[in-house]
């Protein structure tokens, strides 16, 4: 029986120390690391006569360490309860050999099943992005929905001026109230382009479908198609609403700075626009 288990011992020492291999560590924005979990203590000793333990191999790939994809590289015996940086391979010759000889538990399954932990770190990165694309989809549906219901709330009119009164919508909403003036001034201006009358409620239903703080590419969209001239006309629309009450707060001026940008009109342009305005006015 010495024999045998001299025999047993010799031909483990065989199989199962090959090559050590080394984990990979990934670093940087994008990568892929090994990491190793603990399944089991056994007596089995490497060269050094440091015992090792069953672990489980796994990769993880990650985007500034938030893990976004892990697989399984199957079993590997390491030094330190698992906690260490190099491991022996484990074919399913060993492993089987491992099981007969009593070093591994009988019941062991040829393939070992991902943690919890694992599950968790290897791909809450992946369901955080998920869950901002989800976010970001549902924004998107709502502005699209919005955008829909208030250009139905101003009828069918020429595109340039369904942008002109978009943008008029926008900048009133801007520092978050309808004042009477802007009102009257959006009133006023729509009339003049459209030859309809927009009654107090119509307007106050397209200010609250407007949005309070609009992309740059919904700035960018209130002049696209439209020519110097019209994207001129929707920026004094604009000036003319959001300075409606005589001057521009810092919301309100924020927005014509954007806009401008949208438009692709200089700050220089913008501004000796609102002069012009408001000398008429004084």
């Amino acid at each position: 029986m010495r024999i045998l288990t001299f025999c047993a011992t010799a031909l483990l020492f065989t199989l199962f120390f090959g090559e050590e291999a080394q984990a990979r560590r990934g670093g940087g924005v994008w990568g892929t690391s090994e990491q190793m979990s603990l399944i089991a203590q056994t007596d089995i000793e490497d060269n050094a006569g440091q015992k090792l333990a069953l672990c489980h191999l796994t990769e993880k790939t990650h985007i500034i360490f938030a893990g976004i994809w892990r697989s399984s590289k199957g079993y590997v015996l390491a030094p330190n309860g698992c906690d260490s940086d190099s491991y022996y391979a484990l074919s399913a010759d060993k492993l089987e050999l491992g099981k007969q000889l009593g070093d591994f538990p009988s019941d062991l399954p040829d393939q070992p099943a991902m943690s919890r932990d694992d599950m968790i770190s290897g791909f809450w990165g992946l369901a955080a992005i998920a869950g901002l694309l989800i976010v970001a989809g549902i924004k998107m549906a709502g502005r699209s929905a919005r955008k829909t219901q208030r250009h139905a709330e101003m009828g069918s009119v020429p595109p340039a001026a369904l942008q002109v009164m978009d943008a008029m919508c926008h900048a009133a909403k801007s520092d978050g109230k309808l004042d009477p003036s802007e009102v009257t001034m959006m009133a006023d201006i729509a009339k003049q382009i459209t030859g309809a009358t927009f009654e107090e409620d119509r307007i106050r239903r397209m200010f609250d479908m407007a949005e309070a703080k609009p992309t740059d590419a919904q700035f960018a969209a209130f002049g696209r198609g439209l020519t110097s001239d019209q994207k001129r006309l929707v920026m004094q629309a604009a000036l003319m609403v959001a300075g409606a009450d005589g001057h521009l707060d810092q919301k309100e001026t924020v927005f014509v700075q954007k806009l401008a940008r949208g438009l692709c009109i200089s700050a220089d342009e913008v501004k000796a626009m609102f002069q012009s305005m408001t000398a008429k006015t004084a």
